[in-house]
Order: C-alpha cells, then sequence, then structure tokens
C-alpha cells in the first residue's frame, strides 16, 4: 500500500508556468540491470541453441 501514488484531486488547479508539464517516468537502476540481464541471458541461449543443433546436425 505505501508504493502507490498519491491521488490528485481534478479541482486543483496545475502550476501554470508557461510550459506544459511533461510527466517523463524514469526506471530505477534494478529495471536496466534486469534488462541487460535479460538480453545477455538471450544472446547466450542463442548462441548454445546454435552449437547445440549444429552438434546434432553432425
Amino acid at each position: 500500500m505505501e508504493d502507490r501514488a498519491p491521488v490528485v484531486s481534478p479541482s486543483v488547479p496545475q502550476q501554470s508556468s508557461g510550459h506544459p508539464s511533461v510527466g517523463h517516468h524514469h526506471e530505477g537502476r534494478g529495471a536496466w540491470v534486469l534488462t541487460a540481464y535479460g538480453i545477455s541471458g538471450l544472446a547466450l541461449f542463442g548462441v548454445l541453441a546454435y552449437f547445440f543443433s549444429d552438434f546434432i546436425a553432425r
């Protein structure tokens, strides 16, 4: 429950500084590390599958 975003009431006016506020969502470092591990794992699996299929074909 603590990780939920705060609820913003639609009746509260947003800050108007002349520039539209663009809400970019930045992922944490853990997400990038898991993505890198996932890509590396898929690449390793592909290499192993290639060599295994080459071994079976002989």
